[in-house]
């Protein structure tokens, strides 16, 4: 999802798809003035045990994107050279592997609200650890073939999606209402940083070992996460008896009509859902276009997609400081601009040193766009949701864009078709830029929410 660029750097949304990040530790402890103070009614935690329990979540949330990493770059590989799979059959795998964005990230939001946020994040990452342990294995002893590996990559869609949603309920339970948005930052920057390792780790290992034999890194990450959501005590149990909970569609239905009627949430999402939609149609034959008609080669391509990751590390980091200087509704309108702007060079582009040039700073400005405007809005959604619905709302924004993207990149491919690339990559900046007006447009240009006042 572009705002949720954390995801995207790792995959054109990564389905989608996330500071001045002050790196003093767990954002809440700083206001905390009673040591060893037993946790509140809202679930904010002591400073003795916060700041290790929230280096633990950061800690486990990075591991985790490096081995969901290493595995988006093994997987194809393996399905390609192991069991020389086609290019159609490789789009039904990718698309088995975003799907449960679609499908998943609502009921997820529930599931999070029902159950202890550290058991869900441990028990999804030991469903993935043993999954791809089983694939490794089936690869190792020649028996794996293409129909198990759909199904594979539907159920590891499906286990990442509900560990991401526990994974970032849990920063704002963990954090200080006044350190909301740095918490979300360095949560952004830690897991875009393990999305760059583990891309990285996952292009050499593939290199040196194969690809069967990279997955074992993602099964390392996922029992290291495992250990480290263990290590976090303090994460609030249920505040709902069993005989309290409505059935999961009623649920549902509660956190789709808050983002409804609320009338900052309604815009704030339709205009990522436009994003999300616009950034399909731009990237999907980014690369084959970057190839085949800028010829970058595919190191130019590596040196524009690394240079991109870097901007996204940079637009996380410097988040807090620009909405505590400009406010969220500015700098959302800002970052959504120049998402939509950076787009433009790729289809203007020529083959020449020159547009390389260009075409890098593109990509970091996107990226850095991207991280900051995720981290910003995700704060936003924070601010204004209740407690008890903050992770359906979260999931309803997930859903949204990433759901949306799979749908967009089957649309790019048929427009292309019809017509020509560079066309839907034109389209695709109009509905970016558009999406950026319809924030103009709405209350969301006047919010002024920042760290420090009280939401």
């Amino acid at each position: 999802m572009p705002v949720d660029h954390e995801s995207q750097s790792a995959s054109a949304h990564a389905k989608g798809p996330g500071s001045a990040g002050s790196s003093s530790g767990w954002p809440g402890a700083a206001r905390v003035t009673t040591p060893c103070a037993p946790p509140d009614g809202s679930g904010r935690v002591s400073s003795c045990s916060g700041r290790r329990s929230f280096g633990f979540l950061l800690a486990g949330g990075g591991i985790s994107h490096a081995g969901s990493s290493v595995h988006r770059v093994a997987l194809p590989a393996l399905a390609v050279l192991h069991l020389g799979a086609s290019p159609g059959q490789v789009s039904v795998l990718a698309f088995a592997a975003t799907l449960p964005a679609l499908v998943v990230s609502l009921p997820a939001g529930v599931l999070v609200d029902r159950y202890s946020l550290r058991s869900v994040l441990i028990a999804t990452d030991l469903a993935a650890a043993t999954v791809v342990l089983s694939m490794s294995t089936a690869a190792a002893l020649d028996i794996l073939t293409l129909q198990p590996l759909y199904a594979i990559a539907l159920a590891l869609g499906a286990f990442g999606v509900v560990h991401q949603a526990a994974s970032s309920a849990a920063v704002p339970a963990l954090a200080a209402p006044e350190r909301l948005h740095q918490a979300s930052s360095q949560y952004t920057a830690v897991i875009t940083t393990g999305g760059i390792t583990g891309t990285a780790l996952g292009t050499l290992l593939v290199a040196v070992a194969g690809p069967a034999r990279t997955l074992i890194g993602n099964v390392v990450c996922r029992l290291l996460s495992a250990c480290c959501a263990a290590r976090v005590r303090d994460l609030s149990a249920p505040s709902r008896k069993r005989a309290e909970r409505r059935p999961m569609l009623a649920e549902i239905d509660e956190g789709l009509r808050f983002c409804v009627k609320d009338p900052v949430l309604r815009p704030l999402f339709m205009a990522l859902t436009m994003m999300s939609i616009g950034l399909g149609l731009t990237t999907t034959l980014l690369a084959y276009h970057l190839l085949t008609t800028v010829r970058t080669g595919t190191t130019g391509l590596g040196v524009i997609m690394a240079v991109g990751s870097l901007g996204g590390l940079i637009g996380a980091l410097t988040a807090p400081r620009l909405v505590g200087r400009w406010g969220s509704g500015p700098v959302l309108v800002v970052t959504f601009t120049l998402y939509g702007l950076m787009q433009i060079p790729p289809f203007l582009a020529a083959p020449g040193p020159v547009w390389l040039v260009v075409l890098t700073l593109a990509s970091c400005g996107q990226c850095a766009a991207a991280t900051c405007a995720g981290t910003t809005q995700r704060s936003v959604q924070q601010w204004h949701t209740p407690v008890h619905l903050r992770a359906r709302v979260q999931q309803t924004a997930l859903w949204l864009g990433n759901g949306s993207a799979p749908l967009a990149a089957l649309a790019a491919g048929a427009l292309a078709g019809l017509t020509s690339v560079r066309t839907v990559m034109v389209l695709g900046v109009l509905l970016l830029l558009l999406s950026a007006v319809v924030l103009w447009r709405s209350p969301v240009r006047h919010l002024t929410n920042k760290d420090g006042a009280t939401p």
